[in-house]
């Protein structure tokens, strides 16, 4: 395992994201399963591990209790958390938050705090409520040992709050994969945060697993025949794309099953990517960025739906029926739609989901415009 020295700490290139734990039939997070996952990556040498209030509707805090916290010495890992600054409408309650995610996880510190989600939404409450003040007295009390910020916001505003707190927040944790480098300028913060010399932790390396399955098979062939003698996954292009770059501290995978695990710890004992791989990374993501229909990422931060309309499976779902041209020989597109239960008919539009969509997705518009190439699909007998 590669590793970044953070401080006086020794990071591992690779860190555990929990937004994608394994599941069960019944839809709940299999824990037997994520103990296997936690205790190979400690062997292995996976030293980080990351969550946050929302993943998994507020069950991954318990998940990193009851399987790292309660199973395997403190002083064993780093674990990072994030405030959910859009539930803190008060300063009381940003002290709340962070108390209860103490007392969730089990552990009287993070080693590493964020503010989630900070954008162009949410920074006028982050500066009300005086977030950012009131993080660095627990900071100062030992509660934190590192405090930084995760962004999902426009290069302009990551400047504005690096020009004002660039002094008290130590990084900055950023979505960038090879798709994105320049789908949604993700370019721009990277440099930013290289111009503020803040380390930088990296999300969405697969956006959300898209790209360990690349939805175009002109993209998985340019794949292919780059990486044939070495014998590259999809998912390991993605990984290695954003290791390489300067200033990247470490990477974050959000791995669902222990196989992904192996796979991507094998990786990062490796030597990387190379110049060709590189190349062809490149030629891929403009391949893909022509064919990509809706920028999802399967965050499911749009869970909350009052009309329980299941969105990112939708989304998912109409991208994998575009790569198949909209027809499907061993079976309906228009009933495998239908079978996701509600969709843009039960939607009331209250903007619950827009307001909560990192990647700024118009979902109601998309939802409409899905429902009807359906429509037009179930008359072709697709």
């Amino acid at each position: 395992m590669k590793y970044t020295d953070f401080s006086d700490k020794k990071i591992s290139r690779l860190g555990f994201g929990t937004m994608r734990l394994p599941m069960d039939a019944q839809g709940e997070i299999d824990y037997e399963e994520g103990k296997k996952m936690v205790d190979y990556a400690l062997e292995h040498g996976i030293t980080y591990f990351d969550t946050a209030y929302k993943y998994h509707a507020g069950e991954a805090e318990y998940f990193c209790r009851e399987v790292l916290v309660k199973r395997h010495p403190r002083e064993s890992f780093f674990l990072a958390d994030k405030l959910p600054t859009w539930l803190c409408k008060t300063p009381e309650a940003v002290a709340e938050k962070f108390q209860e995610q103490l007392d969730k996880c089990g552990v009287e510190y993070f080693d590493f705090y964020l503010l989630h989600n900070v954008a162009e939404g949410s920074w006028q409450n982050i500066l009300d409520q005086q977030m950012i003040e009131y993080l660095l007295t627990e900071k100062e009390a030992g509660r934190i040992g590192h405090l930084g910020l995760s962004v999902h916001c426009e290069p302009p505003l990551l400047r504005e709050v690096l020009e004002k707190y660039g002094h008290a927040l130590e990084f900055v944790q950023i979505q960038l994969n090879y798709m994105d480098w320049d789908y949604i300028d993700a370019k721009e913060l990277y440099y930013i945060c290289r111009e503020f010399n803040k380390p930088i932790i990296i999300m969405e390396p697969v956006r959300g697993g898209m790209l360990a399955n690349p939805m175009s098979e002109k993209a998985r062939s340019i794949l292919d025949e780059a990486g044939k003698e070495e014998g590259f996954s999809y998912a390991d292009y993605a990984l290695g794309y954003v290791d390489q770059l300067e200033g990247i501290a470490w990477t974050l995978s959000g791995m669902s099953n222990l196989e992904q695990m192996k796979q991507n710890i094998a990786f990062f004992d490796g030597e990387g990517l190379k110049e060709k791989h590189l190349e062809a990374v490149a030629e891929a993501a403009k391949v893909l960025q022509s064919d990509i229909l809706v920028p999802c990422t399967s965050c499911n931060y749009c869970f909350e739906c009052p009309s329980e309309i299941k969105i990112s499976k939708i989304f998912t779902g109409y991208n994998e029926a575009a790569a198949k041209g909209f027809h499907w020989i061993w079976g309906s597109l228009s009933k495998t739609y239908q079978k996701l239960g509600p969709n843009a008919n039960d939607c009331i539009e209250c903007g619950n989901c827009e307001s909560h969509c990192p990647q700024n997705i118009r979902i109601i518009d998309m939802l409409k415009k899905i429902d009807l190439k359906y429509k037009e699909l179930e008359e072709k007998g697709e």
